[in-house]
């Protein structure tokens, strides 16, 4: 399979910084009396804040693992972020842009505050370019041209990418506590064990989608056998 996809960044980093330092100041300019206004932007900072210190924690800490383990260097680290967004992170920047409609001069445009908050779908899709790339990668390294080994192809493959298999790989980089989502999860709350399987391995197939996008599927082959 060739390199065909890319993505593009999106600033995700820097427009959270922004975002947060102009909620910041429209805070500070309240008058005393405004105590809704004042929750609202307080309620806004301190989700900001909180996606803010993930993305530093990926950069600073998760990202050295994964290159490490993985043996690469990410171009654009913030694929990796966006790879461990939830969908609640939907409601943080649907919110943010009703506040800045009525705004004279808004942060950012609408199709911006779209875009971050379609990150979450957009890990979604990187997982599902990961699940792909990793059977194909499988098939690739396991493949033996005499047809009565071909259940045990299925086998390895079956091994290989199953959730059981990836959700251990998840646990071993623990990508569990770096995911950026919203402040307090309710869906996550609702999770039971085989849903937090499926969750963690879905991480796992994530990251695997950055590498494809960065790399290609010859990278892809190279580091399958790091989580066999």
């Amino acid at each position: 399979m060739d390199k065909r996809l890319t993505w593009n960044a999106i600033g995700l980093e820097r427009k959270v910084e922004n975002l947060y330092n102009r909620i910041n100041e429209d805070r500070n300019k309240l008058p005393e009396d405004h105590l809704r206004d004042f929750r609202k932007l307080t309620g806004f900072l301190e989700e900001l804040e909180f996606i803010k210190k993930a993305i530093s924690r990926i950069k600073t800490d998760l990202l050295p693992i994964l290159e490490k383990q993985l043996r690469l260097a990410f171009p654009t680290p913030e694929l990796v972020y966006i790879a461990l967004t939830r969908p609640s992170i939907r409601n943080i920047f649907d919110q943010l842009k009703v506040y800045f409609q009525n705004k004279p001069n808004s942060l950012l445009q609408e199709e911006e505050f779209n875009e971050l908050a379609s990150s979450g779908d957009a890990a979604n899709v990187l997982a599902l370019i990961g699940d792909a790339v990793l059977d194909l990668a499988v098939i690739q390294i396991f493949w033996d041209s005499s047809l009565s080994t071909a259940g045990d192809l299925t086998q390895e493959r079956s091994d290989l990418v199953s959730n059981s298999n990836l959700a251990a790989v998840s646990d071993r980089w623990n990508l569990s506590n770096y995911r950026l989502k919203k402040k307090i999860d309710t869906m996550e709350e609702e999770f039971k064990e085989k849903k937090i399987e499926h969750m963690k391995a879905t991480l796992v197939e994530a990251i695997f989608g950055v590498v494809y996008l960065e790399f290609g599927q010859e990278k892809i082959e190279k580091i399958v056998p790091l989580i066999q």
